[in-house]
């Protein structure tokens, strides 16, 4: 069973106060930072997973720990998305409440990329839900976590420190969600939030074009050339790498 002051007092202990100062004017998270460097945050993540064995029963102190303070919500999200596999339904529903008292980017990439995204996937739930919860949200961290939930849809490697729980499960360093792309999803999210003007999203959006073009590039391509209205100029410069990168594939082919 999950105990959170365990686990934020396990956070305090590694915090410091210039990592706070440091930290605290990057994330701004109405939270507050402790200050705790990413690989003891994915350390102890880890380790509460291995010693403590989440369930959902845990909802109500996860919940807790999830309000308590940045680091204490990072672990939390990467203890829900571990619990994914085995029940994402219930975990999608619970990432969705998440998202709602979520209120910075690095928290919001892991709800999309490592809570939404996988169990969307694994419950076989249209990508029109995730859009039609995330899109029209008035937070841009919503939206930001709508727009993450594509990295799941792409072959890359989970990352951050809430990925470590989920790594602990698996017993593996290397995790990645699908084998292959998912281009018609991944499409779809982008239509949606094309034409976002948030920094934040616009950041997100950036951040799948690239994975997307590292594993699809043609799809990417032709999602690009069928844009009604064209791509807006931050966003059309990864498109201009992904085209030249086609480009030379053709000509070596």
């Amino acid at each position: 069973m999950i105990d959170a002051q365990t686990i934020s007092e396990r956070l305090a202990s590694g915090a410091t106060h210039q990592l706070a100062k440091t930290r605290g004017r990057e994330i701004r998270s109405l939270k507050g930072v402790r200050g705790v460097p990413d690989g003891e945050i994915a350390r102890i993540a880890a380790a509460v997973y291995k010693e403590m064995k989440p369930t959902l029963e845990d909802e109500d102190e996860l919940a807790e720990l999830f309000r308590t303070a940045w680091e204490d919500g990072i672990v939390a999200v990467g203890l829900v998305a571990a619990l994914g596999p085995d029940h994402p339904h219930d975990v999608f529903d619970w990432g969705l409440d998440l998202l709602q008292r979520t209120d910075d980017s690095a928290t919001a990439d892991a709800l999309g990329w490592l809570v939404l995204g996988p169990c969307m996937l694994a419950a076989r739930l249209p990508v029109a839900q995730v859009i039609g919860v995330t899109r029209r949200h008035e937070h841009p961290s919503v939206r930001r976590a709508g727009v993450m939930t594509a990295m799941a849809l792409t072959p890359t490697p989970i990352e951050g420190p809430a990925a470590a729980p989920l790594r602990e499960r698996m017993n593996e360093r290397r995790i990645a969600f699908v084998e292959q792309p998912q281009s018609h999803a991944i499409g779809a999210i982008c239509t949606a939030f094309l034409r976002d003007e948030d920094p934040s999203v616009r950041k997100a959006m950036r951040r799948v074009l690239r994975a997307w073009a590292a594993c699809d590039t043609t799809a990417q391509v032709a999602w690009a050339d069928n844009t009604k209205g064209g791509l807006p100029k931050m966003l059309r410069a990864e498109i201009d790498k992904a085209r030249k990168k086609l480009a030379r594939k053709q000509k070596d082919a």
